[in-house]
């Protein structure tokens, strides 16, 4: 904290509490401590006064700044330039959403609401001050003290206040308690505090309560309506805590452990029955009002030392047994006692008065200097008689408190089995039976060459028909018709270095071994194990006692208590009140559980505590790192991080976080571990008290932090999801950079597919035209062949003419050979014509060649009327070669009315077009001739450069001396 000075401590509804000191404001949460001073925005760093609104935010009040408002993030300051009467304020209340401010020299009304000043009244004093001490309330009004100026009312109606008693000028501090008050008037011995009830205040009566020697500045009333009280003396040291206990103080500094008189302010927590105490000097301390755990001293007894050695009950007394003697205590006091020394004398005496004892199996020798060394050893209830086990022999104590009988065993563990008969183990030695100690008769000694014999044996218990014995170094043994059995020699159960062993209410043994592991153990049919508490369960190595209580187990250990039930561990240690751990004892009375110690004891009613079940914590987040530096602090509202969820970039990945249980009674008793939900292979944490989470290199995702917290204190696990981490992804990482980036590959892929396509046709039109470009120049070479073979016919049937003189006729036939050789070079150099065309050139050619036949060929075209001869394209001189074989091969000089019919007709998508003579024909051997023919083979060949879909484009059929028929099939496009 800034300063020990404590002058005003308040804890709000979110179980924040703050202090104020002389230098500075804390805000406390579970042990962390956060600071504010006026460089934070705090009005003044003296802080007098603190308090909390109906919409939770903070008010503190400065002796010397003014008033300071705070909302969780910013802090606002109301000081006299905004209307306050006067800057110092040493008191702060709030009623009815309206906070009365008090301070030197009057007082101000503020309305929370608005923030304004709704009210305010300065008045000269008697010192020419008016110093406001202390606001309450009485009825819905609001009154007020003055240290020299009497009681006061504040009148909101009139707008002004009225003085309602002057009697007593010098108010120091005011408490209602149900319908009285109390008034601090003075420091005066016995009379510092007057106690009347309000009805005889008002009335003017007068009362006679007082008490107190000092000056009393702040009361709390806890939930039990008792009243505490802090005081601090102005002229001398009389200061201190107290309790009102009827009209008596009861000063409580060394009860609550505050070591100050010196004390200024009090806040009591009813939710928790805690009250804190502020002083001027030490600064504040934190009184558990429960006071489950009552820790009573040697003081407490009177004693300037008190080692407990055993703890028993024995009718409604406490028997404590320490090492100088033995004390009988009723009610928290001693009601009878007998030391060390009287043990020793009763010892004594007893070998004076019977000389037999010296002759008693295992008596001590008789030394005096060595009997002076007694040691007390354990306490034991048997038979009604007080056992008390020394290292000098065993005594037993009546009910009065008076020593009876001494018999000189000394013995590390012992039982009655009867009046008379006892079973029992020598220190270090053997293990005996006598059944008649009394008269030190029937004596048996088992051999400790007897693997089954005993031995360091340290608790004999009794249960069914057997008697049990647990050993430090041979395990756990069974004692049944004089016969000892080891069940560690017999296989039956292996541990052997055993420390603690009791029966529960269920009659089972529950035993403890040296390496902190506890075992209950049914005995009643075998020997069975039904539960092993480990030792890594437990808080703590060694275990110094074991008590059994129902279905509990208290088990106590160097760090503190455990406390198990139904498989779950509950832990209360200093934190609760255990201030001392090393346990000498331990005893069970009821719901009181008694411990030992080397200093005194310690008594827990855990009555309440089994039954009170707690709340899981609320962790918030309190601290956010990132690659090592705090993230912006306008995320944090009441020291917690306002948000379930923080996004941070890839490249801040490196996160610490720290957090806090809000409201906790016992923060110390939490342990922590968390896992990440959402990171592959995440597993959980070890259990820790730290309370920070770090986590490096996450890569990009969402995530969520899932805390478990274990409360040792209420002894149960939570879980809380307390934040989602998302990391955002590299911007190359994002769905819509992939999404752009695959639109951009798709749309760049498009536009090179598109590219390709055009390429592809490009060059399948390029390959294309010159796939053309040779069809062409195939059909024109095709043509070309046509040509010589028509030419040589023709030039032929001239040679003809010319050798047979006929000149006239030459001459003819050379014209209209001309005029078709022009027509034919014409339509060599084109791929289509139109059959208008190609029909004229047909009958030009038959005219040709039916001269050299004298014209004595008849020819027929038969043109179907459907036929658009116009509109038709086909390759030129396609027909032409047919016509020409049925001149060459189907007619001769005894054809008897040759006849050639030429017809164009169509079908469907198709020209038909038929050449047919009454001449020879032929068989079918030289109708291969004829299908095999140069002219012929030409133009089947254009058909199918022109036409390749069209299959069987020439049909010829001829029949021998009645004619051929030729058929072609064009597609018409």
């Amino acid at each position: 904290m800034p300063n020990n000075s404590v002058y005003s401590i308040y804890k709000d509804s979110r179980g924040i509490l703050w202090i104020g000191t002389a230098n500075g404001l804390s805000a406390i949460q579970n042990g962390g401590v956060k600071n504010y001073y006026v460089s934070d925005g705090l009005a003044h760093n003296s802080c007098w006064a603190i308090t909390e609104d109906e919409n939770h935010d903070m008010w503190f009040g400065s002796h010397g700044g003014g008033l300071t408002f705070f909302d969780g993030k910013k802090f606002k300051i109301l000081n006299h330039k905004n209307g306050l009467i006067h800057d110092k304020i040493r008191r702060l209340f709030i009623h009815k959403n309206l906070l009365y401010i008090g301070t030197e020299f009057g007082i101000s009304v503020l309305d929370i609401k608005t923030h304004k000043i709704i009210l305010s009244k300065r008045v000269i004093g008697r010192r020419k001050l008016f110093q406001v001490m202390d606001f309450v309330e009485i009825n819905s009004k609001i009154y007020f003290g003055t240290f020299n100026d009497g009681f006061w009312k504040v009148d909101l109606e009139a707008n002004t206040i009225r003085l309602v008693n002057h009697d007593h000028t010098g108010i120091f501090s005011i408490h209602k308690a149900n319908d009285s008050l109390f008034f601090c008037y003075s420091e005066e011995k016995n009379r510092a505090i007057n106690k009347i009830s309000i009805k005889d205040y008002f009335s003017g009566k007068q009362s006679n309560t007082y008490f107190g020697s000092t000056v009393f500045w702040n009361f709390a009333t806890d939930k039990r309506g008792i009243t505490y009280i802090a005081g601090n003396a102005i002229n001398i040291s009389t200061g201190g805590i107290f309790k009102n206990e009827g009209d008596k103080l009861i000063k409580m500094n060394s009860s609550f452990g505050i070591e100050s008189t010196e004390v200024w302010s009090l806040f009591y927590d009813k939710k928790v029955d805690i009250l804190y105490v502020g002083t001027i000097d030490k600064g504040f301390f934190k009184v558990d009002l429960k006071q489950n755990i009552r820790y009573y001293s040697p003081s407490f007894l009177g004693k300037p030392k008190l080692s407990i050695v055993s703890i028993q009950n024995y009718q409604n007394q406490k028997i404590l047994l320490h090492k100088d003697g033995l004390l009988f205590l009723k009610e928290g006091k001693i009601s009878k006692e007998i030391s060390k020394d009287v043990f020793y004398d009763f010892m004594r005496s007893s070998f004076y008065r019977n000389p037999e004892l010296k002759k008693f199996e295992n008596s001590v020798y008789f030394d005096e200097s060595r009997l002076k060394d007694l040691e007390l050893r354990s306490v034991q209830i048997i038979n009604n008689i007080i056992w008390v086990n020394s290292t000098t022999g065993l005594f037993g104590i009546n009910n009065e408190g008076k020593i009876k009988i001494y018999y000189p065993y000394s013995v590390s563990a012992f039982n009655f089995m009867n009046l008379n008969k006892i079973i029992y183990q020598i220190a270090y030695g053997k293990f005996y039976k006598s059944d008649n100690y009394r008269n030190n008769e029937g004596f048996k000694i088992y051999e400790l060459s007897d693997e089954n014999t005993p031995r360091d044996a340290f608790s004999i218990l009794a249960l069914y028909d057997k008697y049990y014995i647990a050993s430090l170094s041979g395990g756990l043994y069974s004692y049944k018709n004089d016969a000892p059995y080891s069940y560690s020699f017999n296989k039956i159960w292996k541990e052997k270095e055993l420390v603690q062993a009791r029966v529960n209410n269920k009659k089972q043994l529950v035993v403890a071994n040296s390496f902190g592991d506890v075992f209950i153990i049914d005995v009643h049919k075998g020997f069975k194990i039904t539960k092993k508490i480990s030792h890594s369960q437990l808080i703590g190595n060694s275990i110094s006692f074991v008590e059994c209580y129902k279905d509990c187990l208290f088990i106590g250990t160097e760090k503190g208590l455990n406390i198990y039930k139904n498989g779950t561990i509950r832990f209360i240690d200093e934190e609760q009140g255990l201030k001392t751990k090393a346990f000498t004892s331990s005893n069970i009375n009821g719901s009181i559980l008694t411990m030992g110690t080397q200093d005194g004891y310690f008594e827990f009613d855990f009555k309440n505590y089994l039954s009170t079940e707690t709340n899981a914590p609320n962790i918030k987040i309190t601290g956010v790192e990132t690659n090592f530096e705090s993230i912006n602090q306008n995320r944090f509202k009441w020291l917690k991080y306002d948000s379930n969820q923080i996004i941070l970039p890839y490249n801040q990945n490196v996160i610490s976080i720290a957090f806090e249980p809000q409201n906790i009674q016992y923060p110390d008793k939490l342990e922590y571990r968390y896992k990440l939900i959402g990171l592959e292979n995440s597993n959980w944490t070890k259990w820790t008290k730290d309370k920070n989470i770090n986590l490096t290199y996450l890569p990009s995702g969402k995530y969520q932090i899932r805390l478990q917290t274990k409360d040792l204190f209420a002894g149960r696990v939570s879980s809380n999801d307390i934040l989602t981490i998302l990391i955002t992804p590299p911007f190359w990482k994002t769905w819509w950079f992939l999404l752009g980036s695959l639109f951009f590959i798709c749309v760049f892929g498009y536009l090179v597919y598109l590219k390709r396509i055009r390429i592809i046709k490009s060059e399948e039109r390029a390959k294309a035209e010159i796939q053309k470009r040779l069809a062409e120049t195939k059909m024109e070479a095709l043509q070309s062949q046509m040509n010589p073979h028509f030419i040589f016919n023709a030039m032929n049937s001239i040679q003809n003419y010319i050798i047979d003189n006929n000149t006239d006729d030459a001459l003819m036939y050379m014209g209209e050979f001309s005029k078709i050789i022009r027509q034919t070079l014409n339509n060599s150099a084109i791929q289509r014509i139109i059959l208008d065309e190609e029909i004229e050139y047909l009958q030009s050619y038959i005219k040709l060649e039916n001269m050299r036949f004298k014209n004595q060929v008849a020819f027929e075209l038969i043109i179907d009327e459907q036929l658009d001869l116009f509109e038709i394209e086909i390759p030129p001189m396609l027909i032409q070669p047919f016509i020409e074989n049925a001149f060459v091969h189907a007619f001769d000089s005894h054809s008897i009315s040759p006849k050639l019919m030429l017809s164009f007709m169509q079908q469907d998508n198709y020209l038909i077009c038929e050449i047919m003579d009454n001449g020879k024909g032929m068989q079918s051997v030289n109708l291969n001739l004829l299908y095999k023919s140069k002219g012929i083979d030409l133009a089947k060949e254009r058909l199918a450069l022109f036409q390749k879909d069209n299959l069987n484009p020439v049909t010829i059929s001829s029949v021998l001396n009645e004619g051929t028929k030729v058929s072609l099939r064009l597609i018409i496009s």
